[in-house]
């Protein structure tokens, strides 16, 4: 990645073609049920509404859109101060192994302690290796399990 431009900005509403390539593969990448990809007007309108806690990113190399990245800020109990959740992190196929997805939570960090975030948190599958390997050099793993109970 020497040498390339990379660029890493907040969505806007340009960007939505270049988002919908990325979201699409992702989604199939994680075999989504149809309603994700129906619902896709919906979240990309939350994306660009000020006043909804879900946030979202886009990286370009050379101008190609190579990754993206959705946060929900949530309150928490223990502090005034927001905790953010990484809901998606995701590089494009042809963008990987090139350190931009460790690229891009270093500048969701960096925003983050600006905005004044507590923290950001984030879970992967459990045999993501390869992320796991990322992850373990840049965060503290969290001892909690998490339980789902499906609500329909």
């Amino acid at each position: 990645m020497d040498g390339e431009a990379i660029e890493i900005g907040r969505l806007a509403a340009a960007d939505r073609a270049d988002w919908e390539v990325l979201w699409h593969e992702n989604l199939r990448h994680f075999r989504a049920p149809d309603v994700a990809f129906a619902d896709l007007p919906v979240i990309w309108q939350r994306l660009l509404d000020p006043a909804e806690p879900l946030l979202g990113w886009l990286v370009r190399v050379e101008g190609r859109p190579a990754g993206l990245a959705h946060v929900v800020l949530r309150q928490h109990t223990f502090s005034a101060r927001p905790v953010a959740i990484l809901e998606d992190l995701w590089i494009a196929p042809f963008a990987r192994r090139r350190g931009l997805g460790e690229r891009l939570i270093a500048h969701l960090a960096e925003g983050g302690r600006a905005a004044g975030w507590r923290r950001i948190e984030w879970e992967t599958e459990a045999h993501n290796h390869a992320a796991q390997r990322l992850y373990d050099r840049i965060a503290a793993p969290d001892a909690a399990r998490r339980y789902r109970l499906a609500l329909g």
